[in-house]
């Protein structure tokens, strides 16, 4: 049961690679975790419904690769098992009762069993990559399948591991999800301290508070009747790049928390878009509309969105791989940069550049989560895009056709 972007991340991985390897696929979910208060039932309804969501942008992955394995039918028969719903069957049941059960699809970071049999839990090797792990995992369950006379299972491993998976390396990186909650010291007590403003009338008349504090209280606090922002998810120079093609609605999440996270008062924003030369490798590239549009496109989008940022938002074209914020006279100014979980790569990439080559602190990477990214991306909206077009163009030929008669 995930509670973080990097828990879905890797849940994503493994459902991604488990639906490319079967027309049949049983997908259990573990609610228990000692440091995690237990889901409550409309969470647990909530995230098998993103479960299905997950698999079902898998599966059009696999309708658009001619490489993949012919399935027997339009997708994948699959059935999520979550522990602690109601009436659904446990875990045991489909280890050691399921005839059919012929692999099982998770990461040693997942799995922390290393007994011999399946009732061993093993905590001690529960969060540790390469120790007990996957396959000790399922060497417990063959134990019980061949009590019961059932055929053995095999380990299918997730390789690679996304990075986004990797607490350890976000730690590492200066990695932040935007989508998680923040838990630090100092946000608990804002959120403290807004309590006793907003609930006690007779605090408010204090003659020792301080209208600049109110104000910051209100802006980096709680807004009213809005979101509480903790002080450590804002900054003066932050910036987002992009091809922004379709402006479908992933590309309108990343300009949403990328102008969620500017200083409201001082803060700056640098939107690149990248160039038309640097997208001519991509599927369907004679579909992509042009720079100025693309760039038109999304100031129309970032001006409806936050009009008031109108003097502190930047539109850039992008010719290189790193921008401004990997160049010497504007590299200084920037603090964070925007990106979905995909490329993390290139964020470490940039990170790594300005600190060995330009001497440069790493900027904070304040990723968020991509879904669907087969299914809601550029490239599928421009095969859509191509394929009604022919459809257009075929349905004027026979009406061409049929009047010529």
């Amino acid at each position: 049961m995930p509670y973080t972007s990097t828990d879905k991340i890797a849940n994503e991985a493994i459902l991604n690679q488990a639906i490319q390897r079967t027309s049949k696929l049983s997908v259990v979910l573990r609610c228990q975790n000692d440091d995690k208060p237990s889901p409550s039932l409309a969470r647990l309804r909530r995230y098998v419904g993103e479960v299905y969501s997950t698999l079902w942008d898998a599966v059009s992955l696999s309708d658009n690769n001619d490489d993949d394995i012919d399935l027997d039918c339009d997708f994948c028969d699959v059935v999520v098992y979550p522990q602690n719903l109601p009436n659904a069957a446990p875990e045991s049941w489909i280890n050691d009762v399921a005839p059919d059960l012929d692999s099982i699809c998770s990461h040693d970071s997942i799995c922390g069993w290393v007994s011999g049999s399946a009732m061993g839990r093993g905590k001690q090797f529960q969060f540790s990559e390469g120790t007990g792990g996957l396959d000790a995992h399922v060497a417990a369950i063959n134990a019980n399948r061949k009590n019961s006379n059932l055929s053995p299972v095999v380990a299918v491993h997730v390789e690679p591991w996304p990075k986004g998976a990797s607490s350890k390396w976000q730690s590492n990186n200066n990695v932040a999800f935007l989508d998680d909650d923040s838990t630090d010291d100092e946000d608990e007590e804002i959120v403290k301290n807004n309590r006793n403003t907003n609930n006690d009338d007779k605090s408010s008349t204090n003659s020792n508070d301080d209208d600049d504090d109110d104000d910051e209280c209100n802006i980096y606090g709680s807004m009213i009747g809005g979101a509480r922002i903790p002080t450590k998810s804002l900054f003066e120079k932050v910036a987002v790049a992009g091809t922004f093609d379709g402006m479908h609605y992933g590309h309108r999440k990343l300009l949403t928390l990328a102008v969620s996270s500017v200083s409201p008062r001082t803060g700056e924003l640098l939107i690149g878009v990248t160039v038309d030369e640097m997208l001519k490798h991509k599927s369907f590239s004679e579909d992509i509309p042009n720079l100025q549009e693309r760039m038109g496109i999304v100031r129309d989008f970032v001006y409806r969105l936050a009009p008031g940022m109108k003097n502190r938002v930047r539109f850039i074209p992008i010719a290189d791989e790193y921008g401004p914020p990997g160049t010497v006279d504007e590299g200084p100014n920037f603090d964070a940069l925007v990106l979905s979980h995909e490329t993390l790569d290139n964020g470490h990439k940039l990170n790594e550049y300005r600190k060995e080559t330009l001497g440069l602190k790493p900027l904070t990477l304040l990723c968020t989560r991509r879904t669907e990214p087969h299914g809601m991306s550029s490239t599928s909206l421009r095969r859509r895009r191509r394929e009604r077009k022919k459809r257009r163009e075929q349905k004027q030929q026979q009406q061409e056709a049929k009047s010529s008669v």
